[in-house]
């Protein structure tokens, strides 16, 4: 179900040329007065299990700040396009924190798994490791304006060598996913789903650089 962005409104049907009535907003209106607000409901990304425990293939340590983001991406509510140039929110279905934060801790996790670093720290406050992971979420939204129901997830990411301040690899990708499920629910699975992919195809380059720098160490 969609939502408006008027305060304490219930969801209105999906769809581009949803309005609502006359009628029908006094009768929302009269329900925000007597306190019936839609209950808000808080989602997040899906995280990796935890990797075996095994000999890492490098040394090297990898600090990963908190991701920037998009304009749009900074707020926890869950963003939806209605046309190329309209955007707007869900207002009762919102991420557990903002997207570029959750995006960096999948990132995160997702490298822990590969063993090509001894450490992967998430938000360091300690002097530098030897790698610092920096990142921009462009895209994480609904694309209503699409025939079909899409997502679209976009991550631009950096590695930059500490000891020099080199920036020995960086990749920016984008792509779409279709909506399977219903309701908020099948656009958050659909968000997931796109986020692991876009990684499945970003972080394999990562991580052979970073195996060929430990070779030339």
């Amino acid at each position: 179900m969609r939502e408006t962005t008027i305060a304490g409104s219930p969801s209105k049907p999906r769809g581009r040329t949803s309005r609502y009535s006359l009628a029908s907003l006094a009768g929302i209106l009269l329900l925000s007065a007597c306190g019936h607000v839609p209950k808000t409901r808080y989602f997040t990304v899906a995280m990796p299990a935890p990797a075996p425990t095994s000999d890492p293939k490098t040394s090297f340590v990898l600090d990963v700040p908190r991701f920037q983001a998009a304009e749009a991406l900074r707020d926890d509510r869950i963003l939806y396009f209605q046309s190329a140039t309209e955007l707007n929110y869900y207002e009762y279905h919102r991420w557990s924190a903002a997207p570029a934060t959750l995006m960096s801790e999948l990132v995160a996790n997702r490298l822990r798994g590969t063993g090509a670093f001894s450490d992967v720290r998430l938000f360091p406050r300690t002097r530098p490791g030897d790698y610092v992971l920096r990142g921009r979420l462009t895209d994480f939204e609904e694309l209503d304006d699409e025939p079909a129901g899409h997502v679209r997830v976009g991550l631009a990411l950096e590695l930059v060598r500490s000891r020099d301040h080199k920036t020995v690899w960086s990749d920016t990708r984008r792509l779409t996913g279709e909506i399977q499920g219903k309701g908020v629910e099948g656009v958050v699975d659909a968000l997931n789903s796109s986020a692991s992919r876009l990684l499945d195809q970003i972080l394999p380059g990562l991580v052979a650089q970073v195996e060929r720098d430990s070779k030339q160490h």
